[in-house]
């Protein structure tokens, strides 16, 4: 008998966590709600709201785009939703982008060739690094490929064309004309084509932002500075037919010229889900402890609440399990090397990167970068050890 009490004794131990008190709000919540799945969660909302705004991790994490893959996939998504707009993808590609998703039986190279081509010139920079974008665009023309439902994707970042490029006085003209009114400029591009495509029956899209693009606010900061955030132009337009979706995620910010990730209140959202052993759920903010907590995403003086800022959450996968991917073969190919360097000189020109510059007449260095540009990288968030310890605090065994 005293054998088998020790034996459930350390088969507790090893198998729970003990409630820390600081969690103990959130636990009792999430043991109140229904459990719905993040994309059982974003599918319904389209059911009462014709738009969701979707607030992106990190570009780079490739889990957030194997959700957003299983949403889009869905039957009821290809036949009642179809629009897609993202920030990431200059707008002067979008008929290109749009129309080619949508041409069934291409030859797989040659869908690999214009995929690498959207890729290399989705933004200002030389090159869009970023593997998820790649993943997104692969994923609607494979969907589109297979099926009568068509998804129509929309890139609606501001314009550039590196075409018209020559020089970095070029570039600056080209560059900072589009900089200071980026997110009035975005949110313009998705609602006049929204007006262009809307019918009595298509009304719906989805739409992906990143972090304070997403914003259903302007973020006012303590100096005074007011930053423009697209998804409140996007809230203005829209009005209560948008609904607003933070995912997990950690927060930033600069010190000391150093990029610093915390989690969310200080790791108690993510130590609550752990203790339930809960990575896949999806609820509103309103009348909810989480949406009550005050905003900590960034610090902005015009919000109390989280609330404030999104109307709902998901919660998909835990953050040791956020893949984030850079570079992919292929991305760099051999036609491609002297535009690439071409347009890597000159915006280096531009941020006076002189010595950048330099090495670029370096061969073995050139042939470094191009090595890079063509490894997939896998990595996790900055200080990624850190994020881990300040959840598990709060789980004690």
């Amino acid at each position: 008998m005293r054998k088998n009490i020790f034996l459930i004794i350390v088969l507790s131990t090893v198998c729970s966590f003990s409630q820390n008190i600081e969690i103990k709000p959130y636990i009792d919540y999430l043991n109140t709600i229904e459990k719905k799945s993040a994309k059982d969660y974003i599918l319904e909302k389209f059911k009462t709201n014709d738009i969701v705004v979707l607030c992106e991790r990190d570009h780079s994490d490739i889990s957030q785009y194997e959700l957003i893959k299983d949403i889009i996939t869905d039957e009821y998504f290809k036949e009642n939703v179809k629009n897609i707009f993202t920030e990431i993808g200059v707008v002067n590609l979008q008929p290109e982008i749009t129309n080619f998703l949508k041409i069934k039986g291409l030859d797989t190279v040659y869908v690999e060739t214009k995929l690498n081509e959207f890729q290399r010139n989705a933004s200002s920079y030389f090159i869009w690094d970023r593997y998820s974008y790649h993943y997104l665009l692969k994923t609607i023309y494979t969907i589109n490929n297979n099926s009568e439902n068509q998804i129509s994707l929309y890139p609606s970042d501001s314009e550039f064309d590196w075409k018209i490029v020559q020089t970095s006085e070029d570039y600056k003209r080209a560059y900072e004309i589009e900089i200071e009114p980026r997110d009035s400029l975005i949110a313009s591009n998705i609602i006049n084509k929204y007006k262009e495509i809307q019918t009595e029956n298509n009304k719906k899209a989805l739409i992906i932002l990143n972090i304070r693009h997403a914003y259903k606010v302007h973020s006012h900061y303590n100096n005074g500075f007011i930053q423009q955030n697209s998804g409140k132009y996007l809230s203005d337009f829209f009005k209560d037919r948008a609904f607003f979706v933070l995912s997990n995620r950690p927060r930033f910010y600069i010190n000391e010229n150093k990029l610093v990730y915390e989690l969310i209140q200080d790791g108690k959202w993510d130590g609550a889900f752990k203790y339930l052993k809960i990575d896949n759920i999806g609820f509103d903010f309103k009348n909810s402890i989480f949406g009550e907590d005050n905003f900590d995403l960034q610090n902005i003086i015009n919000v109390q609440k989280y609330s404030d800022v999104f109307d709902g959450f998901i919660f998909y996968k835990n953050i040791e399990n956020h893949n984030l991917i850079d570079f992919y073969e292929g991305l760099v190919s051999k036609d491609f090397e002297d535009e690439f360097f071409r347009r890597f000189k000159i915006q280096m020109e531009y941020f006076e990167n002189t010595l950048i510059v330099k090495n670029l007449e370096n061969k073995d260095f050139q042939r470094k970068i191009l090595k890079e540009m063509n490894t997939k990288r896998y990595r996790k968030y900055q200080n990624f050890e850190n994020l881990i310890e300040s959840r598990d605090k709060y789980l004690t065994h």
